[in-house]
């Protein structure tokens, strides 16, 4: 059995009490590896083989494999789903995450503003498809309604059962599970060091305070003074969210390394797309 100490965390801002967090699953499941290794030595077992993951570079690598083939996340049929969004705060990582839903799923996308408000018609022309097509051609349905928004934004999953999701990052969580179906199995590591960055992203860069923001922003900071992206050696979705969390936080400005990552993320071919609001 493992035992992490235990420390109190009352008197740590947001961003420090998950750093805290992070660094005691981390040296945890480096303990339960350790483990896993002398007991396959010493019993001579072969452990699965996994596909390497290039995204994985930055921390260390604690994998699942199966040999069954993967389900679709959507299931059979066209899967609908319907996000409601305030225009006056676009939530900016939405736009980058239908590029790439794109690239994995034909996507019927349709975007409407509600007569309620008044909103810059090009928010309507970043996602939609275009042209006139055939419902049952596709493989999801991703309808944007701009309006007045209490909450945040809100994804509605099953209009008919009206199963909402709040939030932009979680969100952006439940659309990466479209994506990458196996997120939460195949490096677990992984996971969790994209979730405590998504927890700075929401709680301390949307819904945080001044002090909270600039606190968040300095530890991306010494992120990006080794490494060019949030997780991992390359562009994910973390890192859309992330750039769409600072890029709404009013701060006057960003420190050097940020900044350069922002200019990274704009220079993307997936965000070419993506007009200025």
């Amino acid at each position: 059995m493992y035992f992490i100490q235990t420390m109190d965390t009352s008197n740590l801002d947001p961003v420090s009490a998950l750093e805290l967090r992070q660094d005691r699953i981390l040296s945890k499941l480096a303990e339960l590896r350790q483990t896993l290794d002398k007991l396959t030595s010493q019993y001579q077992v072969t452990q699965p083989s996994s596909s390497t993951n290039t995204q994985a570079a930055a921390v260390p690598s604690v994998k699942t494999s199966s040999s069954a083939k993967i389900k679709s996340p959507l299931g059979s049929g066209i899967h609908d789903i319907v996000i409601n969004a305030d225009p006056s705060s676009p939530p900016l990582s939405l736009f980058v995450l239908f590029e790439m839903l794109k690239q994995k799923y034909k996507v019927l996308a349709t975007s409407y503003i509600h007569s309620t408000v008044k909103a810059d018609k090009k928010l309507c022309d970043i996602i939609k498809n275009g042209c006139q097509v055939t419902r049952g051609d596709h493989d999801l349905a991703l309808s944007v309604v701009w309006k007045n928004v209490e909450r945040r934004p809100e994804l509605i999953v099953s209009p008919a059962k009206q199963s909402v999701i709040i939030g932009e990052v979680n969100i952006a969580r439940y659309i990466n599970r479209l994506l990458s179906p196996t997120f939460d199995t195949a490096d677990i590591v992984m996971a969790t060091y994209s979730d405590e960055w998504l927890d700075v992203a929401d709680i301390s860069m949307i819904n945080g305070n001044s002090k909270q923001r600039t606190s968040a922003v300095k530890n991306l900071n010494n992120r990006f003074k080794k490494n060019d992206w949030i997780v991992g050696d390359q562009f994910t979705w973390v890192d859309a969210v992330m750039w769409s969390a600072v890029s709404q936080s009013q701060l006057a400005s960003v420190p050097e390394h940020v900044q350069k990552w922002l200019e990274r993320c704009s220079a993307l071919p997936i965000f070419k797309k993506i007009p200025s609001l």
